[in-house]
């Protein structure tokens, strides 16, 4: 049986890791850190399976973006920062951004349109500043850009008298 080396133990875990979700480069470097494997074996695991196709940060930037647009309703905004927190690079998360929206035919006021009147339905017994307040944090962060949150509270809600 051959010997395991700190190298070959690090890039296992790698793939363990990867075989359970998508990860960017690091997210992933950062997570074998954690796992006390050196540095250098880190970044030669990382270099390795980049070489291989199995570790791709643009790739990952479109998955996470299509994911969380179209299942949790994030903005372009929120997106954005998600991946930026995650170390991808903001040229990657723009494009990223700009394919799936237009893949998706994604509109982002027919979104924050379908959020406010969900949560709105929460807030139907309480006094209107009260409305007006929590549905303006509530998209606010969503990630809607502060323009657009202002246009959909001012629609789902009655001014107070």
């Amino acid at each position: 049986m051959a010997e395991v080396t700190p190298f070959s133990a690090a890039y296992n875990k790698a793939l363990e890791a990867l075989a359970r979700g998508a990860k960017s480069t690091r997210d992933l470097g950062r997570w074998l850190a954690q796992r006390d494997h050196a540095p250098e074996d880190v970044s030669a695991v990382l270099t390795r399976l980049t070489e291989r196709g199995l570790l791709n940060d643009a790739d990952y930037a479109v998955l996470f973006t299509r994911s969380r647009a179209t299942t949790r309703g994030m903005s372009r905004r929120r997106i954005a920062a998600e991946l930026a927190k995650r170390g991808v690079a903001r040229d990657l998360v723009d494009a990223a951004i700009t394919e799936v929206m237009a893949d998706e035919s994604i509109d982002e006021r027919a979104m924050v349109e379908t959020a406010a009147k969900k949560k709105f339905k929460t807030l139907a017994k309480l006094e209107p500043d009260v409305q007006r307040r929590r549905l303006y944090g509530f998209l606010a962060r969503k990630g809607f850009a502060p323009d657009l949150v202002r246009e959909t509270v001012a629609k789902f809600t009655r001014p107070s008298s």
